[in-house]
């Protein structure tokens, strides 16, 4: 009897346990709102000239409770890896890019089964095939920018040896110093004689409520913004199409437009995983929640919200 006893009392541990964690990991958690900001973005100094195009490279589709907190695990969400082609009078470039030929190779150097369960995917075609398939001559892209170095961003650098890879120095530092420890980072990508980094330069110039900015061709048709939190040097760029519709793509800042509006951030269970600074990052999302509320003709523009980045016109149309 007595052993029965001991048994069920380490079982009432477990359990309490099991369930304690459980409730840490995804107890719904609700952001404060940010109170008297204006959140306004600027609008263009010109006309735009920018033309847009979207595509994806690959998928995946998980519990929305993954994805932020207080999703439902009853409620499938599909992540994409995107790349978006701009158009702009004085350069052809990508934002972005999705992942490459070699990404199962890669999981399978940098990832235990385990991981690669937890990051499975299905991949599609990669950007350049999909160039290459509509006569799109890849050679035209002029430099990538890419909102973080994450491996599923970073991928699409061996695709395009040679290109210029826009980063901030801060992000390629911290990047190449986790890249053999951290789930995140693959040093394939990293560390290639063929890569020529060009390092973004922030002016201490307001846009909006953010400090500073980078007006890439002085229209105001290309801003680059610092969105650091969920990576060392994270970025976001606001693009205004000559049809005049903008758009504010945030990387991984949240995973999901709908995040954005419920103000949710990332469930501890991934945001542990993935953002480098927590707290930081849910900041921001409290600020992009404003920029959203301020700025109703503008769309936001997570760079792996499958259901959002359908909303732009697709590769090879452009809008």
């Amino acid at each position: 009897m007595r052993q029965l006893k001991i048994a069920g009392g380490i079982f009432a541990i477990v359990l309490a346990i099991f369930f304690g964690l459980g409730t840490y990991l995804f107890w719904p958690v609700v952001l404060d709102p940010i109170d008297d900001i204006n959140a306004t973005l600027p609008a263009p100094t010109q006309p735009s000239k920018v033309r847009l195009s979207a595509m994806t490279t690959g998928f995946n589709v998980s519990p929305q409770a993954a994805i932020y907190s207080g999703g439902k695990f009853t409620k499938s969400h599909r992540s994409v890896y995107s790349g978006f082609v701009i158009e702009h009078p004085d350069a052809t470039f990508m934002l972005e890019g999705g992942i490459g030929n070699k990404i199962a190779e890669e999981h399978a150097r940098n990832m235990n089964a385990l991981e690669r369960r937890l990051f499975a995917f299905q991949k599609t075609e990669t950007a350049k095939e999909r160039m290459i398939a509509a006569r799109y001559d890849p050679a035209q892209i002029e430099f990538i920018i890419l909102t973080h170095l994450h491996w599923d961003h970073a991928a699409v650098i061996p695709e395009f040896p040679g290109t210029p890879i826009w980063t901030e120095a801060k992000e390629l530092d911290a990047a190449q110093a986790l890249s053999d420890t951290h789930i995140s980072y693959f040093a394939e990508h990293l560390n290639r004689d063929d890569t020529v980094w060009s390092f973004i330069e922030f002016d201490d110039k307001p846009y909006g409520p953010f400090d500073k900015s980078k007006d890439i061709f002085g229209d105001g048709s290309v801003v680059l913004i610092p969105l650091g939190g969920h990576t060392k040097g994270s970025i976001g760029a606001v693009v205004t199409t000559a049809a005049g519709k903008r758009y504010f793509f945030i990387g991984d800042v949240s995973w999901s437009l709908e995040a954005i509006k419920l103000l949710r951030p990332k469930t501890p269970f991934v945001g542990n995983m993935v953002d480098a600074d927590r707290e930081k990052t849910r900041e921001v999302v409290a600020l992009l929640h404003e920029v959203w509320k301020d700025n109703p003709d503008m769309l936001i523009v997570p760079t792996h919200d499958g259901p959002v980045v359908a909303q732009l016109s697709s590769f090879p149309a452009f809008e």
